[in-house]
Order: structure tokens, then sequence, then C-alpha cells
């Protein structure tokens, strides 16, 4: 039995490219979808995560969902861990923007681009 029911990854040296199984979320998967994300930090030892929002964009209440990524970058920031979203559709990132947190948010083209800003932007 697969332990992720919400996510796959694999890592990329230290960089963990975590990738959605499934673009629909209702409300109850976003919460484990949460918690799935927050176990990478906590039971996997994850401190670089590199997010896929793409290519399609994901089906689901984007305020929960918003919500959901920042409290997974504060727990990533608590351990000295960052996260980058990368994959979005314009669609994605203009929610992101409508709510103001394209600035609190790291985006990449893609898992490489993702990877090379880590590289370039080591934790402090």
């Amino acid at each position: 039995m697969e332990p992720y029911r919400h996510i796959q990854f694999d890592r990329q040296g230290d960089v963990f490219c975590v990738r959605l199984k499934h673009t629909r979320l209702e409300e109850a998967e976003i919460g484990q979808l949460g918690d799935e994300l927050v176990g990478l930090v906590h039971d996997e030892g994850c401190r670089k995560m590199a997010l896929s929002l793409g290519p399609q964009p994901p089906d689901c209440l984007y305020s929960v969902f918003l919500a959901k990524l920042v409290t997974v970058r504060n727990v990533l920031n608590r351990h000295q861990g960052q996260l980058v979203l990368c994959e979005l559709a314009p669609v994605s990132y203009s929610v992101f923007e409508a709510c103001l947190l394209h600035r609190e948010f790291v985006f990449a083209k893609d898992f490489a681009a993702a990877i090379a800003w880590f590289a370039e932007h080591p934790a402090s």
C-alpha cells in the first residue's frame, strides 16, 4: 500500500519534487493533502519542496487550498525549509495574484527551474 493518497514525489538530491495525484479535490481531501505535505516535512525530513500545481490546474475550493499552501509554507519556514510552486497554469497564477499571494510564494516554470532556484537560494 502506498503511504500517500494525494501526492507522489521523488527526490532530486535534497529537493522533494511533489505532484498531486488528482486535480479534483473536495474540501476534506484538501485537508488530507495538507497533512501529507506537512508529513513530508516531519516524517521524511523534507526541507526543500517543489510542488507542481499543473499542468492541469487543481479543481477545488481555492480559498481552502490556498490556506493549506500557506500552512505548508509556514511549516517549512519553521524548519528552515523552503517551498517553490511550479508548473502553474496561467489561471492558477491569477488566483494567487487576486489574493496577493503571488508575493508570498516562489514560482518556477518546472521542477528543473525549482531545483535551480534552490541551488541559488540556500535556506538561511
